[in-house]
């Protein structure tokens, strides 16, 4: 907060076992807040989706499990993940919270998938084909999902079309040589509800509108790996490595 500054809010977030965690990604990513007015974690080192147990201004760190397995086995690593306005929730699921990634011998899936799990705790496999899926978010009419792969060559976007319970017409979005010298890679992203996606990639956060065109970045200094804005659209936060930044946006 302005007044107080950073303070702790929950830990542990992410791993709760008992044994130290051997990884070097154990902790909470994405966070959202389900249509119950929960906070929701994609917990790396529990590699699961979770609920907290507890009201927002008595935070603890007690979790009820929203989706853990596919078809009976484990996630990689919940990494992010949006609702649709039916509440059935998305996620993407690479391999960072594994303490061996790709070589894990604790790996139990052969991809890493885009999930959609079902109002009633049903989960379906809706691709299998992105190298490292990561942010993602949904149009305002939510009839596109787009999808960031944070894996090189380049610095890729998808879209998908929605129909259902599948993910038809896939495509790329936007694609580029990574910026000599920029740090970061395609991580986080929002759309705003003008249907603008604010993307944390390169140098910083890329702004695309609806189409596919790049209309600008903000330019940070370090990588950047999620965005957020404020209930009323006012200011953009970013996580950008060690920083969390605030920038007022401009009325349409």
């Amino acid at each position: 907060t302005e007044v107080k500054g950073v303070e702790p809010y929950l830990s542990p977030a992410g791993y709760t076992g008992e044994q130290p965690f051997k990884g070097s990604e154990g902790g909470s990513n994405g966070l959202l807040i389900s249509p119950e007015g929960q906070l929701v974690l994609c917990q790396h080192g529990d590699r699961r989706l979770a609920v907290m147990d507890a009201p927002f201004d008595a935070p603890a760190a007690v979790f009820k499990t929203i989706a853990d397995r596919y078809d009976g086995k484990r996630f990689n690593s919940p990494n992010d993940a949006v609702y649709d306005k039916s509440g059935n929730l998305y996620l993407t699921d690479p391999p960072y919270g594994l303490p061996g990634y790709m070589d894990d011998p604790g790996k139990e899936l052969p991809y890493q998938g885009v999930y959609k799990v079902k109002t009633d705790g049903s989960v379906i496999l809706l691709v299998d084909s992105l190298t490292r899926p990561n942010g993602i978010g949904f149009s305002p009419d939510e009839k596109t999902l787009y999808v960031a792969n944070s894996d090189g060559p380049k610095a890729k976007w998808y879209a998908f079309d929605v129909s259902g319970d599948s993910l038809i017409n896939a495509r790329i979005f936007f694609s580029m040589d990574y910026p000599e010298g920029e740090k970061g890679a395609p991580d986080g992203l929002k759309v705003s509800k003008t249907g603008h996606i604010f993307a944390t990639g390169p140098g910083g956060v890329w702004i695309f509108d609806p189409s596919g065109k790049a209309l600008g970045r903000i330019r940070l200094p370090e990588a950047t790996a999620n965005c957020a804005f404020s209930a009323d659209e006012a200011f953009l936060f970013m996580t950008s490595d060690m920083y969390l930044v605030r920038l007022k946006l401009k009325k349409d």
